[in-house]
């Protein structure tokens, strides 16, 4: 879960900055990519004062397949850039600035990608690479990417969302949550099917571990979950779900949604219906939890499938979002040529 930070008032830019570092700091980051994260964080919530009418900014850690970082994503509802190419060069600004803004973030960052256009709004990633490895453990090249974003319901600390992913012998796990209601019991529910699926057997299956969450569940007050097994090597995953997480899969710009059977995790599960789908270079899978809206699509948003799945993420969330319950959505993208 995480908590993006809102900007809406130039005295918000030193506590997004603060954080940031703060972040650096607890995670075991360097002092000097903390600096960096700050300084990315300082650019980004500044121009969304001055550009995008205020907005959020989420500072977190990201884990790749071979190496740590950090990670900043800044959303705002403005007006958006019609020229990015030009609004990307240094003294280039429409406020009067310097409009040192974008290109700073763009010297600074490891990696960083813009989706904006036309009363589209602005969404900026950017990505700091940490000195820390991370052991391959057997993984195969990384043509999967992952991106998500889970926010509480506003007013609540607790998430009763949650989502999470592991590689397993060449494949990648990937599971959403939904404890059944908000707060702290919600979010009890929801941990304790994360803990389940990540500590699940490398020869289990979607319907092994929702089967296996339901035993663990029975002393919560349950979740609707869905889980699934993305094999790229062989072409192929499997997907089971139980109760309202939407679940689509995004191939050559067409998108259809996989149906998931009524229960509720650790309460009243009739059956648990385990499917497999082909699974083809330039696919995206997502799931998302009932805070967002369940008619959440990418016609609205054109070029947006080509961008990193934390963007599309970060996206979905932003427009789709209802405003009125936990949210969570989760990307997974083939980056294979």
């Amino acid at each position: 879960m995480e908590t993006p930070l809102a900007v809406n008032d130039p005295s918000q830019v030193a506590e997004a900055r603060r954080h940031a570092a703060l972040v650096a700091q607890t995670h075991g980051f360097s002092e000097e990519l903390g600096a960096k994260a700050a300084l990315i964080v300082t650019e980004a919530a500044t121009n969304l004062i001055k550009y995008g009418g205020g907005g959020t900014i989420l500072t977190r850690p990201y884990t790749e397949i071979d190496h740590t970082g950090i990670e900043i994503l800044a959303l705002d509802r403005g007006p958006g850039m019609g020229h990015l190419d030009i609004s990307t060069q240094d003294g280039h600004s429409t406020s009067g600035s310097l409009g040192l803004g974008l290109g700073g973030i763009a010297r600074v960052s490891s990696s960083h990608e813009i989706y904006t256009g036309e009363m589209l709004g602005t969404a900026i990633l950017a990505r700091l690479r940490s000195d820390h490895a991370v052991a391959p453990a057997g993984r195969p090249r990384q043509w999967l990417t992952v991106g998500g974003m889970s926010t509480p319901k506003i007013g609540q600390e607790a998430c009763g969302d949650a989502y999470a992913t592991r590689w397993v012998g060449g494949a990648l796990w990937v599971t959403t949550v939904d404890g059944l209601g908000h707060g702290p019991q919600a979010a009890r529910a929801a941990h304790e099917a994360l803990r389940i699926f990540q500590e699940a057997d490398a020869d289990a299956t979607p319907y092994d571990v929702i089967r296996a969450a339901h035993t663990a569940l029975k002393a919560t007050r349950g979740a609707v979950m869905a889980v699934a097994v993305i094999r790229p090597v062989l072409g192929s995953f499997e997907f089971a779900g139980v109760g309202n997480i939407s679940t689509a899969l995004i191939k050559q710009g067409e998108l259809r949604r996989l149906p998931s059977t009524d229960g509720t995790v650790g309460y009243s599960v009739r059956t648990i219906r385990e499917q497999s789908y082909p699974w083809e270079p330039g696919s995206i899978l997502a799931l998302s939890t009932d805070g967002l809206s369940t008619r959440w699509n990418l016609a609205g948003h054109p070029g947006l499938q080509r961008r990193h799945p934390a963007l599309i993420a970060g996206v979905l969330h932003r427009d789709f979002s209802r405003g009125n319950d936990d949210a969570t959505i989760v990307v997974v993208k083939d980056e294979q040529a």
